[in-house]
């Protein structure tokens, strides 16, 4: 079956008799049941509607009832996998900032998983700024999907010089201006269902800078999805 992209364990997995006898397609497992059972899974908790942020209510948080005050013309959703926490922080430390270029298939299932709920959707990767993919040497959300086998486009350029948004406090994060250029490309696609995706939600500031670009250049259907938050 493989070795689990966490512990490096071969991942061995009992088949069901819907599934040994191929009445059922079973998934090609990226992660040992070990390491599954560790994921810090926001389905099932009790969480923010608009970011996935878990809290005791159900109902907008703070940070999104100020991001529908600021953008009242977007739908305030949004949807995580995980919480920013455990292995998955591990998981994003090795692939992103430590180039363990491997672990971009850890998480294939999520995305295929999201893909099926929107079949006519077209994931638009955030890309990262040419500083960014020229010290990391490949952009985190697109070597994602490639393993996912998902199909995605691109048409925003990311032209931001400064600081890394890791590297800036949670101020600095809500306070950074837009980074997004669309391009030319965009115009074909405009009818079309499109997904952002990135790989963590931090304060939101990122994905809607995104969001409310494609909302003014007339996309009418804009969802987003990140594997933490």
């Amino acid at each position: 079956m493989g070795q689990c992209l966490f512990c490096q364990n071969e991942i061995r997995e009992v088949l069901t008799l819907q599934e040994l006898f191929g009445f059922g397609k079973k998934a090609c497992g990226t992660i040992c049941r070990s390491c599954d059972k560790k994921l810090p899974r926001l389905v099932g908790q009790t969480y923010c509607p608009g970011c996935m942020r878990p809290q005791t209510a159900i109902e907008l948080c703070e940070d999104c009832r100020n991001w529908a005050c600021r953008y009242p013309e977007l739908t305030i959703a949004h949807h995580a996998c995980y919480g920013y926490t455990g292995v998955v922080k591990e998981w994003l430390q090795r692939y992103k900032f430590q180039g363990d270029y491997r672990l971009a298939g850890a998480f294939t299932n999520d995305l295929q998983a999201f893909q099926r709920v929107h079949p006519k959707g077209l994931f638009l990767p955030l890309p990262i700024s040419s500083a960014s993919y020229e010290e990391r040497g490949f952009s985190q959300c697109e070597e994602m999907l490639k393993q996912a086998g998902i199909r995605y486009v691109k048409f925003l350029e990311n032209q931001h010089a400064g600081e890394k948004q890791s590297e800036k406090n949670r101020q600095e994060r809500l306070q950074t201006a837009q980074p997004f250029l669309l391009l030319d490309a965009h115009k074909k696609y405009l009818q079309q269902e499109i997904i952002l995706f990135d790989d963590v939600y931090t304060t939101g500031r990122t994905l809607y800078h995104a969001k409310t670009l494609l909302c003014k250049q007339g996309f009418r259907s804009v969802h987003s999805i990140t594997i933490a938050r």
